[in-house]
C-alpha cells in the first residue's frame, strides 16, 4: 500500500508520529479520568523491565493527560508463552496515552479533536491498529454518568465493525474492601457493555479482561501481579493482530478513522462529533424545560415542583459527568442555563 498524503494541517510533535513505521503497531488506551490508564502504562513499563521514564499519574480529581502520550516500546513482539509467527522484532508497539471526555482543563471537542488527529494521521503513516484497550474503574460504585458519556463516545470513535480489537478492562480491583466487584461485572456484561459485547450486526465483539491482583502484602507485590495482567492484556492484542496478519484481514479501522481519511469528513461531521452535539442539545432542552416550569413552581403548584424537582436530579446527573471544577464548553454553556433559572436574568 502506497504512503498516503500527511495531512499539513496537522502539527506533528508526537515523537512516535515523526518516527513513524509502517511495522508499528498502535494501541491507544481510553477511558475516563481515574480510570487508571497512566497507571496501566507504568505498570506495563515496569513487568518488561523499560527504563523509560514513566508517564504521570493523576488523582480522580484532576487530569493529569493533557495531550496525547505516546509510549514506543520495542522488542517486545515475540515474547510470551506463544511467540507470534508474523511479528518480528522490527515491530515496535506505540501505547498511547490518551486524555478522557471529563477532563478538568480542556473542552470536550478540543479532546474529541486530539485523539482524532493522531489517529488519522497514524492510520495515513500506515502505521498498523493492533487493538484499543477501555479503562473502567471497578471500584466506582455505581455506573456514572462520566463513565457512561466516556463509553458513549469511545464507541462513536470505534465504531462497531472495530469491536472485535477492542479490549475492556477492568481495573483497581485492589479497591474492593469486601465488596462484590465480580456482580459489578456481570452488571457491565449484561447490561453497559452488552452490545459490545454481542454487536446487534452480529460478528466478533469485544473482549473483557481485568487487572486482578492476589490478595498480596505489599506495594511491589501488588505491582508485580497488576503489571503481569497489564502484559496479558497486550499479549492477547498482539496475538489476535498476528492471527490476522496471517488471514491478511488488516483493512479494519477505526470509525472516526474510516471518516476522517477515507470519507474525508471534517471532524465536526463524524459521528463522535455528533454525539457530544446531541448531549449538548440533551442538557438545553432540560434547561428550558426548567425554565417552563419555574413560574407554575413558584405559584404553589406541587405537580409542576415534582417535575422541576426531576428535571434538577436529570442536570445534576449530567453535571456529575463533568465534575465539578470542569470548564468544557458544555460545561459553561449548561452553567450559564443554570445561573438564568436561579436568577430569572
Amino acid at each position: 500500500m502506497s504512503m498516503m498524503k500527511v495531512n499539513k494541517k496537522v502539527p506533528l510533535t508526537d515523537s512516535a508520529l515523526l518516527d513513524a513505521r509502517p511495522t508499528d503497531i498502535v494501541i491507544p488506551i481510553m477511558g475516563a479520568t481515574g480510570a487508571g490508564k497512566s497507571t496501566f502504562i507504568n505498570l506495563l513499563l515496569g513487568h518488561i523491565g523499560s527504563q523509560r521514564a514513566r508517564v504521570r499519574v493523576g488523582d480522580q480529581l484532576a487530569s493529569c493527560t493533557y495531550d496525547l502520550e505516546s509510549v514506543v516500546i520495542e522488542g517486545q513482539t515475540t515474547q510470551g508463552r506463544v511467540r507470534p509467527v508474523n511479528l518480528t522484532e522490527q515491530h515496535r508497539i506505540v501505547i498511547v496515552d490518551t486524555p478522557g471526555f471529563d477532563d478538568t482543563t480542556a473542552s470536550d471537542f478540543q479532546i474529541l479533536k486530539r485523539i482524532a488527529n493522531w489517529l488519522e494521521e497514524s492510520f495515513r503513516r500506515n502505521m498498523i491498529l493492533g487493538g484499543v484497550i477501555y479503562l473502567h474503574d471497578i471500584s466506582q460504585d455505581r455506573f456514572s454518568g462520566t463513565a457512561r458519556r466516556n463509553l458513549e463516545m469511545f464507541n462513536s470513535l470505534c465504531g462497531e465493525a472495530a469491536l472485535d480489537k477492542v479490549v475492556l478492562v477492568t481495573s483497581k480491583w485492589s479497591r474492593h474492601g469486601g465488596r462484590d466487584f465480580k456482580k459489578r461485572v456481570e452488571e457491565l456484561q449484561n447490561v453497559h457493555w452488552k452490545e459490545m459485547l454481542y454487536p446487534p450486526q452480529g460478528g466478533h465483539g469485544a473482549r473483557v479482561m481485568q487487572l486482578t491482583p492476589q490478595e498480596v502484602q505489599g506495594r511491589q507485590t501488588l505491582d508485580r501481579q497488576e503489571g503481569a495482567s497489564a502484559w496479558l492484556v497486550i499479549h492477547h492484542i498482539l496475538s489476535q493482530l498476528d492471527r490476522r496478519l496471517t488471514k491478511k484481514t488488516l483493512d479494519d479501522v477505526l470509525q472516526i478513522q474510516d471518516e476522517l481519511v477515507k470519507r474525508r469528513k471534517s471532524i465536526p461531521e463524524t459521528k463522535a462529533a455528533k454525539e457530544l452535539r446531541e448531549q449538548l442539545e440533551a442538557a438545553l432542552r432540560i434547561q428550558e424545560e426548567m425554565l417552563a416550569l419555574e413560574s407554575e413552581a413558584a405559584s404553589g403548584d406541587p405537580e409542576a415542583e415534582k417535575k422541576l424537582r426531576e428535571k434538577e436530579g436529570q442536570l445534576r446527573e449530567m453535571h456529575d459527568a463533568i465534575q465539578q471544577n470542569k470548564l468544557s464548553l458544555w460545561a459553561r454553556i449548561t452553567r450559564k442555563f443554570r445561573f438564568q433559572w436561579l436568577t430569572g436574568r
